[in-house]
């Protein structure tokens, strides 16, 4: 397992994963103000969030865009430890030509922790004809005096709009592509991105 620890500080961490296969633990430092955002493609990784300190917050916006049988499995795990703190995590994945996407997502608060704002939100698109999707989240709350919340949702593009774009003159491939564009800008509106990092994210998705 490969440990990282999100020192004290205020900053935006783009990475993307590809063809790879790890187990993260991060430990954000106190007064660490995270907001983490990845693209996985054709990749088995775990993340651990381990919430060790007190006054970190962490935003995580994962996006996962399976096509042509890739096979993508994501654990999330997060474990409070102390009170004073905030995570939130937000998934996206969108499926088409037999891909297969497992995603568990956990959120564990400890008991006698305070002041914890926890969510874990999952959303999977279906383009075309996906071979395997599964969303799991799990939630164990050990103390009243918290918000914790989770979702998951599975929504499938109509054959009627994906055949009206493409009656429009756009071949297959593009008319996926925007999809992705459009569900990726969600994301984006979400995190403070300039100009060179938005490129940067929209090159990794293709």
């Amino acid at each position: 397992m490969q440990k990282i620890i999100w020192k004290n500080s205020e900053k935006n961490i783009l990475r993307k994963f590809e063809n790879e296969e790890n187990d993260f633990q991060i430990i954000p430092d106190s007064n660490s103000n995270i907001k983490f955002w990845a693209v996985i493609k054709s990749s088995q990784i775990s993340f651990h969030f381990d919430i060790q300190n007190e006054n970190s917050k962490i935003e995580c916006y994962f996006l996962i865009p399976a096509i042509e049988n890739q096979n993508i499995k994501l654990d999330i795990n997060t474990n409070f430890k102390v009170s004073n703190t905030k995570v939130w995590i937000n998934v996206i994945a969108l499926a088409s030509d037999n891909a297969s996407i497992t995603l568990n997502g956990n959120l564990h608060i400890e008991k006698d922790i305070k002041n914890v704002e926890a969510k874990l939100y999952e959303e999977t698109l279906l383009l075309w004809n996906a071979k395997y999707i599964s969303l799991i989240p799990w939630l164990r709350v050990d103390s009243p005096d918290v918000k914790a919340s989770h979702w998951a949702k599975i929504q499938r593009i109509s054959p009627e709009r994906l055949f009206y774009m493409q009656s429009r003159g756009l071949s297959e491939e593009k008319t996926i592509n925007m999809v992705i564009n459009s569900y990726s800008e969600q994301i984006v509106d979400k995190l403070w991105l300039d100009e060179k990092w938005k490129e940067e994210f929209y090159s990794m998705i293709q």
